[in-house]
């Protein structure tokens, strides 16, 4: 099996997006949702374009327009638009079209739902979350059971409290298509401050 890919999500501080950029994640996550306690804001656009091509540069929003998205992804060279709202099909079409490649994210209560297949030839990943009232993530593990049942041929990214801990369970349950975490809550310090000490130990273990 592959090593897992490594997205570390809600990153904002300058120093602190250096230090995930050394220990060279696959994916780092930009939050552009304001109700978000790791909202990004406004970025050094010369900073965020300095980050090495081998690390791909993903957007998370929430119900957004397709014209700020894009605008937003030209500003600071995204690679990714991760759709963590309620966003349709036709709408991750769009963003194809655009040039652009989608993570969608499913929030996942007792069985992957139903709409996800319909993603096949449009997301290059789906995001498994566990579900919650509000769109941010929970910080909590659904079952992970369920995800032995999946069937597509799109590859997956974990996400809903995932631990280092973990690791080792995830890794077990060999399901070819996921092939990845997202981390956030979990890791941090404080929103959108990453603990690069466990991060690192994280990274070693992949």
């Amino acid at each position: 099996m592959s090593p897992l890919k490594l997205k570390g999500d809600g990153m904002r501080d300058p120093d602190n997006i250096q230090g995930l950029i050394d220990i060279k994640p696959d994916f780092i996550g930009f939050i552009f949702y304001p109700k978000s306690p790791g909202y990004v804001g406004e970025m050094d656009e010369d900073f965020v374009m300095r980050i090495p091509l081998s690390i791909h540069k993903v957007g998370v929003f929430v119900n957004e327009s397709l014209d700020q998205i894009v605008s937003q992804a030209d500003k600071y060279g995204l690679e990714y638009i991760q759709l963590h709202g309620d966003e349709d099909l036709d709408f991750a079409k769009n963003l194809k079209a655009k040039g652009l490649k989608v993570i969608k994210v499913f929030r996942v209560m007792d069985t992957i739902p139903f709409v996800a297949k319909q993603y096949q030839g449009v997301a290059d990943y789906l995001l498994f979350d566990s579900a919650t009232i509000n769109y941010g993530g929970s910080g909590r593990h659904f079952d992970w059971n369920i995800l032995r049942n999946y069937n597509l041929n799109i590859p997956f990214l974990l996400s809903g409290g995932v631990q280092l801990e973990d690791v080792e369970k995830i890794k077990a349950m060999e399901i070819d298509q996921l092939v990845g975490i997202d981390v956030n809550s979990r890791f941090e310090i404080e929103p959108a401050m990453k603990d690069l000490k466990k991060l690192r130990e994280l990274k070693a273990v992949l």
